[in-house]
């Protein structure tokens, strides 16, 4: 079975009383395995690796009017995430089944040129639809949500109010922001991913407060109960429930003291506990968006240098539009930031060593795996990790059962398989996969997450050879 190094202590521990061994006595007459090791150098610090779910997004595409050149390009550009910005919904009747088949092509395209959605379906700038017309359309793609989870990388709430972000301010048309629309539309959303096998797929909303009126946290129109940020324990995501299940964006990412009304107008020492409640909690669920003005209006050395930098690792940051704000990322340039935040957006792991022990035909041996992340947050979905051996043209595999989402933004962990077996003599090549569990997706290099490492990586991080006799 697998075991990390915070549970390998207290295992060792109770292997030695088991045995009538005391630490500190003499050691055993057995001599100890031999591990071959190897350290694969780091990528450069700043160098971008494509892996999904993270870093800058594109917003060029469009689901309704679905364009392969356009599509193929997301990749070809450098992104793994994009924004169907111009996928607005129409205001006045419900979907035809034209569109309905658009929309399922420009999934279809996603999934062929090998990257993901942050998924918000809305009205217009100007604001929402009438509510009848609005329930119609939830109904009329939550199951295309639900065929297309698959490549839905965030599920942002979306469909009420001005650019589906729940907030009806300056609106000029029908606009929707109470908490009863509010609830419904996370209750269908919810539900249907989960009906769906996506449970693990949180839904992500602008403001703080929503969620904790929804969970029954807060009553409006009160903010000075703000919520305690979680307890930073691994397992967070199924320990709690849907309090997991909801996410935060936001779309004025260091734009003023407030985001732009991300958070609520309050003295500055309650709108920093909002702000510590919602980091806190973007430590385990998927947190980004946008900035939406050049700079902090109220303290505009926040959002340029290293205090940009140093907010965006606390925030735990995965993912950020590529084209707006085009002055704040042109200051991010201008401070010698923006390849960092590119780089590290999200996780960033890092192969410090790789171990395994001598292997014998018929015999058992162990594999060890040491990992760093050097990212502003962790992986926060869980991936299969499985070590994969080839000798000639055959391929054997060993699920490892590594959970990656344990190793956190500046730590490292270490991970030991022990156990494995059931290869012939020879020599065998030897690589770790860490794969999509859609499995649609699972064999696709491009959904794969390649380690920061110069490697050879082609779905599998491919680290050395094992020579067994």
């Amino acid at each position: 079975m697998p075991v990390s190094r915070r549970a390998l202590g207290v295992v060792l521990a109770g292997l030695l009383l088991a045995c009538g061994l005391v630490p500190g006595a003499a050691p055993p007459e057995a001599d100890p395995p031999h591990w071959f090791r190897v350290q694969p150098a780091a990528l450069p610090p700043t160098q971008n690796v494509l892996n999904p779910g993270r870093g800058f997004y594109t917003s060029n595409v469009d689901l309704f009017h679905p364009n392969e050149d356009v599509y193929r390009a997301v990749r070809q550009q450098g992104y793994t995430l994009a924004y169907p910005y111009e996928t607005w919904l129409p205001k006045d009747r419900e979907l035809s089944q034209q569109e309905l088949t658009k929309l399922q092509q420009g999934f279809d395209l996603v999934r062929r040129h090998g990257f993901k959605l942050i998924l918000r379906f809305r009205y217009s700038e100007a604001g929402d639809a009438e509510w009848s017309r609005i329930t119609r359309h939830l109904e009329q793609l939550l199951p295309l949500i639900q065929a297309n989870a698959d490549v839905i990388a965030v599920m942002q709430a979306g469909f009420l109010g001005r650019w589906g972000e729940w907030h009806c301010w300056q609106a000029t048309g029908p606009c929707h922001d109470g908490a009863a629309e509010k609830k419904y539309v996370l209750d269908a959303l919810l539900a249907a991913l989960a009906n769906a096998g996506y449970d693990d797929l949180p839904v992500a909303v602008r403001y703080p407060p929503d969620k904790a009126r929804y969970l029954g946290d807060l009553d409006f129109p009160d903010y000075d109960h703000v919520p305690p940020p979680p307890e930073p324990v691994d397992g967070f995501v199924e320990s709690a429930g849907v309090r997991a299940r909801i996410a935060h964006l936001n779309d004025c990412f260091l734009s003023s003291a407030t985001d732009v009304g991300t958070y609520p107008d309050q003295p500055p020492e309650r709108l920093e506990e909002w702000r510590a409640f919602t980091y806190a909690e973007n430590a385990y669920l998927v947190f980004g968006g946008e900035t939406c003005e050049a700079e902090d209006a109220d303290d505009p050395q926040r959002s340029r240098g290293p205090r940009a930098l140093a907010e965006i690792e606390r925030s735990h940051l995965d993912y950020l539009n590529d084209d707006y704000h085009p002055q704040m990322l042109a200051r991010w340039r201008q401070d010698g930031v923006y390849d960092q935040v590119k780089a590290r957006m999200g996780y960033r792991l890092v192969v410090e060593e790789a171990a395994w022990t001598e292997a014998r035909a018929g015999e058992a041996w162990a594999f060890r795996l040491n990992l760093r992340n050097d990212g502003f947050s962790r992986l926060k979905r869980r991936y299969d990790v499985v070590l994969v051996l080839q000798q000639g043209d055959r391929t054997v595999e060993r699920p490892l059962g590594f959970d990656l989402r344990t190793v956190a933004a500046g730590e490292t962990e270490t991970f030991i398989q022990q156990g494995l077996g059931g290869l012939e003599p020879g020599t065998w090549r030897l690589g770790v996969a860490v794969r999509d569990p859609a499995p649609e997706l699972a064999r696709r290099a491009a959904y794969g997450i390649r380690f920061a490492n110069d490697l050879d990586y082609d779905g599998v991080n491919w680290l050395g050879t094992l020579e067994v006799r």
